[in-house]
């Protein structure tokens, strides 16, 4: 039995958790406009074509958003509407206004109609992220699982030499990195194992060095770790050397010491 700790893969699963309630909370804000949108449009009972139509343009963030004024007359009252505002252009042409016919005051346009779908269709990204999130939430879960199945039938190497490299994620523009070795099987044959991204930022320890354990059976089934140890005290036959039919000019000489790595 070993002593493995899975809290930096745990980390993991908080951030894309965050990714998951922060995906969540802009759905619900679109949501809200577009059903607020819906019950506003169906309490308006009545149409009729504006007079007149006043655009009024800013910048926001180096954009520029429109904001369009329609002016209309209901029994003789002159009443205006503007109630949204985007990047699009509505141009000066008169367009529809529909209003409560009880309050002509209360209206809304054909171009905030045309925004709500906006709406509607932006609230796809933040919908992909909450599908993002909840597939690598449940994916490490299951690699918790595998890991903790190591501790029955894996092989504990201590001290291989390692390199990072990046795991094309990061957090406030700082890339988040793993660990890769390259592993030599007993066969003779070498394989690159990739660690877990490092959502801890650990990327060394004292020895510069990364012990892994590994089902050699399955060896896609592995955990690269900074200190592993076994329970009862650990073996000198633990610590890694090259097999006996390899010689070291065939081992990959990608394989280097943490030391050597520029980060």
């Amino acid at each position: 039995m070993y002593d493995i700790i899975t809290n930096n893969v745990k980390k993991g699963k908080e951030f894309f958790l965050l990714f998951f309630i922060v995906g969540i909370l802009i759905l619900v804000i679109m949501l809200a406009i577009v059903i607020f949108g819906y019950v506003r449009l169906n309490s308006l009972d009545s149409k009729t074509t504006s007079r007149r139509v006043v655009v009024h343009s800013y910048y926001d963030e180096g954009e520029r958003v429109y904001s369009p004024i329609y002016y209309y007359t209901v029994d003789g009252k002159n009443y205006s509407c503007s109630n949204s505002s985007s990047d699009i252009n509505p141009g000066t042409t008169n367009k529809t206004v529909y209003y409560d016919s009880k309050d002509p005051s209360k209206c809304t346009t054909d171009y905030s109609k045309s925004s709500y779908m906006i709406v509607i269709i932006a609230m796809l990204l933040p919908l992909l992220s909450v599908i993002i999130a909840v597939v690598n939430m449940r994916k490490i879960s299951k690699r918790i699982k595998k890991i903790e199945e190591l501790n029955q039938i894996g092989k504990l190497v201590k001290n291989l030499p390692y390199r990072l490299e990046n795991s094309n994620m990061s957090v406030n523009d700082v890339p988040i990195q793993k660990p890769v070795v390259d592993y030599v099987l007993p066969s003779g044959s070498v394989i690159t194992l990739y660690g877990d991204s490092r959502h801890d930022g650990k990327y060394s320890d004292a020895d510069g060095m990364v012990d892994l354990v590994i089902d050699e059976s399955n060896p896609d089934n592995y955990f690269i770790d900074f200190e592993i140890n076994r329970l009862s005290g650990n073996l000198p036959t633990d610590f890694y050397t090259l097999p006996q039919n390899v010689y070291p000019q065939q081992y990959d000489q990608n394989s280097i010491s943490n030391q050597n790595i520029q980060q």
